[in-house]
């Protein structure tokens, strides 16, 4: 599992107004190949449905695809009776139906308005909040209601029921401004570091290209929401190889027995998550704390 942070490189940043991404890229994995939420969807290969009873902490997914599936931290499930994020990093394997940890994204509606789809991903603010956790909790919940709260008011957007999702509809066009010129980052890349003005937002890094490039698009657009929250700071150099070292130390002294699947990264100056599948990570999230 060390190894995965193993000659990993960072390019010059690719500037989105005030959002830089630092492109990562590391020595190709090509040993499983997956599906995202939007593959298996489209392909009416994968569904999502409350339990019987209804169950604000835990939704069902079937994925009758022949390809696992994964979810990322903060991934937006919306529609049925609330939206939800997914709670931790989650692979499900190929024609099988799992219980996923989810979190309320949507404190105002438990009201049923059709099936489930995918929907965006959180933010980094949120996803920091969701990896800073206990085993317990520790009100995780009422955070995340609170930063949705506190996100709405400082980019004056509105929302009936206090959901995510209508921020980041509120805030389209806004978002689209940061993604007019990027197409996507280069062949190698298997993830990337987001910085704000003088602020690193996170970093999030896959197994391999392939898995990257399909939640691409999704994450630069959920780091460039954060991203809108400094247009005013003015932009400084920023240390990301010593953020990516601070990654490495922490999973170098972190101890991972055999049967570790998802697992959590806490130190001073960072918190993050992460998924281990058949002697592979998967998937990798790290915030500053």
């Amino acid at each position: 599992m060390k190894g995965f942070l193993q000659d990993l490189e960072i390019a010059q940043p690719v500037f989105l107004r005030n959002l830089s991404i630092y492109a990562i890229s590391r020595p190709s994995d090509n040993g499983i190949e997956i599906s995202s939420l939007e593959d298996i969807l489209a392909t009416a290969q994968g569904e999502f449905a409350e339990l019987d009873p209804p169950d604000i902490n835990r939704i069902s997914f079937d994925n009758q695809g022949d390809e696992p599936v994964l979810m990322v931290d903060g991934e937006e499930i919306f529609g049925s009776l609330q939206n939800r994020i997914v709670a931790d990093s989650t692979l499900v394997t190929a024609r099988s139906t799992n219980e996923i940890p989810v979190i309320c994204a949507e404190e105002g509606r438990w009201k049923d308005i059709g099936s489930f789809q995918t929907g965006y991903c959180s933010y980094p603010g949120i996803r920091a909040i969701l990896s800073r956790r206990g085993k317990k909790g520790n009100g995780l919940q009422e955070k995340i209601w609170h930063e949705i709260e506190r996100k709405m008011t400082v980019t004056r957007t509105l929302s009936t029921t206090s959901s995510m999702h209508d921020i980041y509809d509120n805030l389209e066009d806004e978002i689209a401004r940061y993604l007019e010129d990027f197409e996507t980052l280069n062949h190698n890349t298997a993830g990337f570091i987001g910085v704000a003005g003088r602020k690193i937002l996170g970093c999030d890094i896959f197994l391999n290209h392939p898995a990257y490039r399909k939640f691409e698009k999704k994450l630069v657009r959920s780091y460039a929401l954060d991203a809108i929250e400094h247009r005013k700071t003015a932009s400084e150099q920023v240390d990301t190889r010593g953020f990516l070292n601070d990654i490495t130390n922490l999973i170098n002294k972190k101890k991972f027995s055999k049967d570790t699947h998802h697992f959590s990264l806490k130190d001073k100056r960072c918190v993050g998550q992460g998924l281990f599948h058949d002697g592979r990570v998967i998937h990798l999230s790290v915030f500053p704390k």
